[in-house]
């Protein structure tokens, strides 16, 4: 469970207001203050992302050295902290701040946009650069490249042209998916993740790459085997049911993300359909626990350490030159073929 403003005021006996504050770095509260310390030590020894003060532009390092402000944005209303993909991703981010010689001094924030204070954090903040994480609406993107300057995109779904971004293409790593499902043979082909219809989210393209991929080899779609999916495993698990419920099942399905994936394969485990003989199962991501799912998992490999470390470089690269145009950069995905594939069962 996340860590909140409420969880810290109780522990250290001051009011929700004071700990927020003190947090964002705003008000007339010194680090000297004990009750300033208190309160710090307090929401790091409890995991709290968000480290303090947040302020910085107004603040020296030691010897008098200026502090870098940077914001970390999670967007996504599904997938935060504890999602494999983004804490490994937010681990490269980080691990390529620590290793920057050029950098004498730097303050990290790393904020849920989901987070009930987030809209005051962005108010109370100055923030020098940033990097975004996750799939959002429209308005939350434009808030974001509005409020934080020289901002990065990380990820895998594209934002548009006017960004700087740091990309895996997701439109074309599923239909590489679905491409590799066709050669093994399958033509029945479900899909479970977003489709944009139930969580309208503005940069998604895993689903337009499933549609195009069936168009390019003459195949339908079967409204009945793709179902809106939150790209989580217990998502993953209650859209398998209700596919399940509808009736005749696909041959294959292309999962949103592992987490999809694993999720699928342990509803059809307790229904005594066997992966991959009676029904393919392909993810996305590659997180570390796929290779260890029963069966191994066969999914679309994202490089998230070259994202993370990548996108801190695109970012210092704009506040160094002060360019006005956006910078792309695209890194491949890979195949990783493992046992929950094969051709399709003879029926």
């Amino acid at each position: 469970m996340a860590v909140r403003l409420k969880d810290i005021a109780q522990a250290t006996g001051v009011s929700i207001s004071t700990v927020s504050r003190i947090l964002n770095g705003v008000g007339n509260h010194k680090p000297s203050d004990p009750t300033y310390q208190r309160v710090v030590q307090t929401a790091r020894e409890m995991g709290y992302m968000a480290d303090v003060p947040a302020k910085l532009k107004t603040l020296s390092g030691e010897n008098g050295t200026s502090v870098l402000s940077i914001g970390c944005v999670l967007t996504s209303e599904h997938e935060t902290f504890i999602s494999p993909f983004f804490s490994s991703l937010l681990a490269a981010i980080q691990n390529s701040l620590a290793q920057l010689d050029e950098l004498q001094k730097y303050r990290l924030s790393v904020m849920n946009m989901m987070d009930p204070s987030f809209p005051f954090f962005l108010e109370s903040t100055s923030l020098d650069c940033g990097i975004m994480l996750g799939r959002t609406r429209l308005e939350n993107i434009n808030l974001l490249k509005n409020k934080i300057p020289n901002l990065v995109y990380a990820g895998v779904n594209s934002i548009g042209d006017d960004f700087d971004e740091v990309l895996c293409d997701a439109y074309r790593a599923a239909h590489c998916a679905i491409e590799y499902l066709i050669r093994l043979g399958h033509k029945k082909i479900g899909y479970l993740g977003s489709t944009q219809q139930k969580y309208q989210v503005f940069n998604e393209h895993r689903y337009q790459g499933y549609l195009d991929a069936l168009r390019d080899a003459g195949l339908s779609v079967n409204d009945s085997w793709v179902i809106d999916t939150p790209l989580t495993t217990p998502g993953g698990y209650a859209s398998m049911q209700e596919m399940m419920n509808r009736g005749r099942l696909p041959t294959a399905i292309f999962c949103g993300n592992d987490s999809v994936a694993l999720g699928v394969i342990k509803a059809l485990g307790e229904h005594a359909i066997a992966v991959p003989d009676d029904l393919s199962i392909i993810g996305f991501d590659n997180i570390e626990m796929s290779a260890y799912s029963h069966p191994a998992l066969t999914t679309i490999a994202i490089p998230t350490k070259e994202l993370g470390r990548i996108a801190v470089k695109v970012m210092f690269d704009k506040i160094k030159t002060g360019r006005n145009y956006p910078i792309k950069v695209y890194l491949p995905f890979s195949l990783v073929e493992r046992e929950s594939c094969a051709s399709p069962p003879q029926r």
